[in-house]
């Protein structure tokens, strides 16, 4: 079972041809409504590769929560030990896209959703893989802390926070820290990408990666630096790439693969899902995902 624990958004997009240079007036080309969010659409990632996963998150009680809500029952998505808040809104993201798959993105929070404190009571079975954002940062580091304890693989999305002793807690206790490359840049301070990985895993002794997009993914496990290499393909959607990418990797990890099999299906996956629009209904199967794999090369740089 991958189970993922984290945010979960009501997205709006909205695609345009192109960005202007400066604020002026556009014609959309269309307006979407989907569910996002990095662990929810992970989660739903794990579904249609063909694996059972389930969400724990913060929900509120408006018109959003329901279609949220719907979404997961559509892939019968267990979301269970998730919180549903009385009259609050569920956290939304609006975005505009153009052609070339190039985002802005403004998301809101309702402050109760901010403030609710409580977590649910888990229990941490050996063959569970969890996978977690730090927009739920209370929960993210209960899961880190248990999942260390009791020796169960955790994947950590590091993208989008602010550094703290519970983010530096995070990256030591989960087993597999995944930075953004922005995430990277805030944690050790914009330092070079390479120096900044060997660091982390000096002080932490284990595999820690970072996301580049089209640029590939470099991580450092046993004292070496990899690098998975992009194809190139027609990129049409950018959206949720990374989330997909984590869900992805955490469900390599359930099926026994290596670090470096389990990036490289995880990027073959999300390069996939950016070949389409759709949100998570554009996530690729298995078979696609087997079938692109040899496209995907990985090498040992030092």
């Amino acid at each position: 079972m991958i189970i993922c624990a984290g945010s979960i958004f009501t997205d709006y997009i909205s695609r345009i041809d192109k960005f202007p240079k400066k604020p002026i007036k556009v014609l959309s080309r269309g307006i979407d409504k989907r569910l996002g969010g990095s662990a929810a659409v992970s989660a739903f990632t794990a579904k249609i590769l063909g694996y059972n996963s389930k969400f724990i998150g913060k929900f509120g009680d408006d018109d959003s929560s329901v279609f949220l809500k719907n979404e997961f029952k559509k892939f019968s998505i267990n979301i269970t030990k998730s919180v549903f808040i009385k009259k609050c809104q569920s956290s939304q993201s609006f975005v505009i896209e153009d052609t070339k798959g190039e985002r802005l993105l403004a998301a809101f929070n309702d402050p109760r959703l901010l403030e609710y404190k409580s977590i649910p009571k888990l229990i941490f079975r050996k063959q569970d893989i969890y996978s977690i954002d730090m927009r739920w940062m209370d929960m993210a580091s209960n899961i880190a802390i248990n999942t260390n304890i009791k020796n169960i693989k955790c994947v950590a999305d590091l993208d989008n926070f602010k550094n703290s002793k519970k983010i530096s807690e995070i990256i030591n206790k989960a087993s597999h820290p995944i930075f953004s490359e922005e995430g990277l840049k805030t944690y050790k301070k914009n330092i070079d990408m390479k120096i900044a990985l060997f660091q982390i895993f000096n002080e932490t002794k284990k595999f820690v990666a970072v996301t580049m997009g089209s640029k590939g993914v470099y991580w450092v496990e046993n004292n070496s630096l990899y690098h998975c290499k992009v194809p190139k393909v027609k990129t049409v959607e950018t959206n949720c790439a990374g989330d997909v990418f984590h869900g992805a990797f955490a469900t390599a990890l359930s099926l026994n693969k290596s670090n470096s099999e389990s990036i490289q299906f995880a990027t073959a996956t999300a390069t996939l899902k950016c070949m389409k629009a759709g949100g998570i209904y554009s996530i690729p199967n298995l078979s696609m995902v087997n079938k692109f794999l040899k496209k995907l090369k990985i090498r040992k740089i030092k």
